[in-house]
């Protein structure tokens, strides 16, 4: 396994994340009371005009979540702590971003804006704005490689900020919503990251099996589904056959090779261990 540091303590990682979700609340608060949350929406587009449409529609793509698994899939044997950290995290902020979702009824720049002053690349949504799902996704996917390859992982916080600047240029978004996402996204992939180290049923060699399992029947969905943005029906597939062609050569080969348990033999050294007494 190469994640065996993944759980190891950097302060300055934490404070890195922790400083910067108190950043991005701040500028959240200063929003809110100036009231002024569709500042800096035409900018983005005006900006994003620059840009093929189905460049931003693929980079959307990025913070769909059957993506990340696919691109994930072939590394997950590799690295099973940072895919458990991750699948964590991806539910603790997706939980939130949905309460945020139902608690604050944020209307859609489609909604307020004259079809005419506006950019739509791919379906015109009215509602549930804040936060950005898709933002919210890749942000919480970068923190547990953040945490154990550090500055290298950097393009991966390019890459989901580029994510989060899509959902502006395609106009489903308000900035604000953008960085709200970011927040949620960083705060809920680091609880997923700490909370990984302690409840580590993820790592047990049939739990992980079952996610893998799950992960593949949502990259399946792939081809079939592409969430209002149908020109990026190419890169979704080619999303798709990368992350079963992984999950074929890393899991099923050698598994009908090798046999199951000499496939899961690394696995089942970071799997947790039954205490003294247990069955």
């Amino acid at each position: 396994m190469k994640d065996e540091a993944l759980y190891a303590r950097h302060p300055w990682f934490d404070a890195g994340v922790l400083v910067t979700c108190l950043v991005l609340a701040v500028a959240l608060l200063g929003v809110w009371q100036s009231n002024s949350w569709q500042g800096g929406f035409f900018i983005g587009q005006a900006a994003g005009r620059h840009l093929p449409p189905v460049l931003w529609e693929s980079l959307t793509t990025l913070g769909d979540a059957r993506v990340q698994l696919a691109l994930m899939l072939p590394f997950c044997l590799r690295y099973p702590r940072v895919f458990w950290a991750l699948f964590l995290g991806a539910l603790l902020a997706g939980a939130v971003s949905r309460g945020f979702k139902t608690a604050v009824p944020l209307p859609r720049p489609a909604a307020v804006i004259d079809a005419a002053q506006i950019t739509i690349i791919g379906a015109k949504l009215m509602a549930h704005s804040f936060p950005s799902g898709h933002t919210v996704s890749a942000f919480s996917f970068v923190v547990a490689w953040l945490a154990l390859f550090g500055w290298r992982a950097a393009p991966l916080v390019l890459l989901a900020a580029l994510a989060g600047f899509s959902r502006v240029a395609v106009g489903a978004h308000w900035p604000v919503d953008v960085l709200a996402g970011a927040m949620v996204g960083l705060l809920g992939g680091w609880l997923g990251l700490r909370l990984s180290g302690c409840f580590r049923w993820g790592l047990g060699v049939r739990a992980h099996w079952f996610l893998i399992v799950l992960s593949v029947v949502a990259v399946a969905t792939l081809p079939f589904d592409g969430q209002g943005y149908p020109d990026t029906f190419p890169w979704r597939v080619t999303a798709c056959l990368w992350g079963l062609g992984g999950f074929v050569a890393v899991y099923l080969l050698p598994l009908f090779a090798l046999g199951w348990q000499e496939v899961n033999r690394e696995l089942a050294d970071c799997a947790p261990k039954k205490m003294p007494g247990q069955g």
